[in-house]
This record gives structure tokens, C-alpha cells and sequence, in this order.
């Protein structure tokens, strides 16, 4: 059953009308990469999904960056699915952590101050997407 309010005998003037039953399987679906390197472009978020692609790259002496230390290049890939929880605590987030260690797990910091302006960290871990050969 389509969400759409309009009448069903409408669908004339789109080019793609399409209905899911399950919203989740998209998010299975679309891909994060992160990319940490000691050179340009230094911190690049990639995301992959049905709708294209997307790439964001910061430069280390970014304004958005207070520090940046990498020793070596790293190549990530997270399910997008997987990192939605996190958006909660970054919505409500002052600074924030990213970090990853030599397997690729990537843990995320978050300093939030409450009504009271008392300071509280939110830490969240991922694991990577197994690569398949």
C-alpha cells in the first residue's frame, strides 16, 4: 500500500513510483567508508547507496578539526545501519572523537553536556564489514 496521499490513478506524471515494506532493508543496503590517511585527503567519509555516491574530504588543518594523528593509511567499511544509533548522541554532541584501531574498529566519542552543564561521554564502537573476496 503506497504512503502517498494522492490518487493511485496519478502515477502517470512520475518516472519511478516505488513502495517498501521494510525501510531497513535500504539501510542494509547503503555503505560508509572511511578513509584515514598521513596525506591529502587525509580524513575522506565516503557513503555508497541506491541514490549514488557521496565523498567528503577534510583537510587536517580543517576548521572542523581540533587534532589530527595518522601513522598510516586505513580503509574502512561500515554499514550504514550500523552507525545510525550513533547519530542520536551526535545530534546532542559539543566535540566529538572518531578513532579507529589496526583491525578497523571504529569507536566514536562524544562529549555532551546535559540540562544541569554537567559533562557526560557517549562512546559508541563499530566493527568493519568483512571483506569478501
Amino acid at each position: 500500500m503506497p504512503l502517498s496521499t494522492q490518487l493511485q490513478g496519478d502515477d502517470e506524471q512520475y518516472v519511478l513510483v516505488a513502495s517498501l515494506d521494510n525501510a531497513r532493508n535500504i539501510s542494509n543496503i547503503l555503505k560508509a567508508i572511511i578513509t584515514m590517511s598521513p596525506s591529502p585527503p587525509y580524513f575522506r567519509l565516503s557513503t555508497f547507496g541506491m541514490a549514488g555516491n557521496a565523498h567528503y574530504d577534510y583537510p587536517k588543518d580543517s576548521d572542523v578539526m581540533e587534532l589530527f594523528r595518522c601513522t598510516k593509511t586505513q580503509t574502512n567499511r561500515y554499514k550504514i545501519s550500523l552507525l545510525k544509533p550513533s547519530t542520536k548522541a551526535l545530534a546532542l554532541s559539543c566535540k566529538v572523537s572518531v578513532r579507529t584501531d589496526s583491525r578497523g574498529f571504529l569507536s566514536l566519542q562524544y562529549l555532551v553536556r546535559n540540562d544541569d552543564g554537567q559533562i557526560c561521554f557517549v562512546e559508541y564502537y563499530c566493527c568493519p564489514d568483512e571483506e569478501v573476496e
